[in-house]
């Protein structure tokens, strides 16, 4: 039904539409949490919002998808742009390794993958290299890069997060971070809640 409403309505259309939905949707968030889940632990219920929002994501995906497109569309630079000029909705994020807290990690021990990272309908954020470790218990993102995507940091919540050779607590957690993996028709994107790590943790 989605797929058939933004193939018969203007780019324009859906992509309100699309704004409504989320802002309804986020507004949403404690009303369901407190009804389908008042019981739960403040872990069980951020897990069932997550699902929760993975089934709108999916229902929404043609939509999404539009957006992606057309975002690609009016960000593609020139091969020369002139100096000292940068794409409000694309931003290049520096190598991560320039990150201290990311220094002890054996790089034989992790891979690393291009990928773009943004808000729902915000900034999106090129990763030329971001850091996969098999040996972490969850995903991270720097306060740096959440301060490029302009996203809330929740400070109330704080996670012990274990990689390959540290541990930490996150200085906080910062919801609903899409990340999309691959270019085109090959990509993936999800959503996740990501712990939120000083620049200079050592």
């Amino acid at each position: 039904m989605v797929d058939s409403f933004t193939h018969t309505q203007s780019k324009e259309v859906s992509i309100n539409d699309y704004n409504m939905i989320n802002a309804e949707f986020i507004a949403l968030k404690d009303p369901v949490l407190n009804h389908f889940a008042s019981n739960f632990s403040d872990k069980e219920r951020e897990k069932f919002w997550h699902k929760f929002t993975m089934i709108l994501s999916h229902i929404l995906q043609p939509i999404s998808d539009l957006i992606r497109i057309a975002s690609q569309q009016t960000n593609i630079l020139p091969q020369t742009p002139p100096e000292g000029s940068q794409s409000e909705a694309e931003i290049s994020w520096p190598n991560p390794i320039e990150i201290n807290f990311i220094h002890k990690i054996i790089p034989n021990d992790v891979a690393t993958i291009y990928c773009k990272i943004s808000l729902l309908l915000g900034k999106i954020v090129q990763v030329p290299s971001a850091i996969m470790d098999s040996g972490a218990n969850c995903s991270v993102i720097s306060k740096g890069l959440i301060k490029l995507l302009e996203a809330e940091v929740d400070k109330n919540k704080k996670l012990f997060v274990k990689w390959r050779n540290n541990s930490l607590v996150s200085s906080g957690i910062s919801y609903n971070i899409l990340v999309m993996v691959g270019q085109g028709e090959n990509s993936c994107t999800i959503s996740e809640d990501f712990p939120v790590m000083d620049n200079d943790k050592p």
